[in-house]
């Protein structure tokens, strides 16, 4: 027998779910799935139990749901395939060529930021990073910028949360120091990393928006030292800005 319900079959039900968890992650578990989307509780459990079995959520804290490793990789292979990746690519390029420096790309994915892209500069001292990598919330430029365009109190809830290794001696890892970075982050619209990921290396980080102006995307470069410095790199920061625009257009034209 087939289950339908307002006219929603089973499929169609599953995604709904996936689209209300990924829109809102951390927010809702099962029965508030089941108020939003009317569909029975048991089966609201029972799509829920099928999507963490196969990895597209995880069980979270208070019983709610977040994107899970499945969501992350066929968001990538879509952003890896995507008609615009050689545009996109081709922008990159043009911005590692104009710096000198490789260039990277990294997107949020519920409470997480998710590198996707690069283009790399010949330098011999390099982050080691594939597609898919998490990027440390605290420690890296995108991911300082991502937080601070979060209102304050997600932001000191994530920072609270997560795991923050003490990398070098310059990574914060202290609450007040925070506030305090992602309050310079708001005023100046960039992060910069000033060895905090890895000793001997800095960054810089500025945002893609969407028309809402909400941080869809972090457009980055990390170099060593003892090529640049951050004064070198707020240097590039209007090169970044203009690769950046064009870039909106390419990855948020819908």
């Amino acid at each position: 027998m087939s289950e339908k319900t307002s006219g929603r079959t089973s499929p169609k039900r599953i995604l709904d779910i996936l689209d209300l968890v990924i829109s809102d992650p951390k927010n809702y578990d099962a029965k508030k799935i089941s108020l939003e989307l009317k569909i029975p509780l048991a089966t609201v459990y029972r799509h829920l139990d099928t999507l963490c079995e196969e990895k597209f959520l995880i069980f979270a804290q208070h019983s709610t749901y977040i994107p899970g490793p499945k969501i992350r990789e066929i968001i990538l292979k879509s952003v890896t395939y995507e008609p615009e990746v050689t545009l996109r690519r081709s922008f990159l390029r043009q911005l590692t060529n104009e710096i000198q420096e490789t260039v990277s790309l990294s997107m949020p994915l519920g409470t997480k930021l998710i590198y996707f892209d690069r283009i790399e500069y010949n330098w011999p001292m390099q982050l080691n990073l594939d597609a898919g990598d998490q990027l440390p919330l605290h420690a890296s430029a995108s991911g300082k910028l991502y937080l601070a365009n979060m209102d304050k109190k997600s932001a000191l809830k994530i920072f609270e949360n997560i795991k923050k290794n003490k990398n070098t001696k310059n990574t914060i890892t202290d609450v007040v120091q925070f506030e305090e970075e992602i309050k310079k982050i708001k005023n100046s619209g960039h992060a910069f990393d000033d060895e905090e990921w890895f000793a001997g290396m800095v960054g810089v980080s500025i945002p893609i928006r969407n028309k809402k102006k909400e941080l869809c995307f972090c457009l980055s470069t990390h170099t060593a030292k003892s090529r640049k410095n951050l004064a070198d790199l707020k240097k590039i920061i209007p090169s970044m800005k203009r690769v950046a625009l064009s870039l909106e257009d390419v990855l948020l034209k819908n």
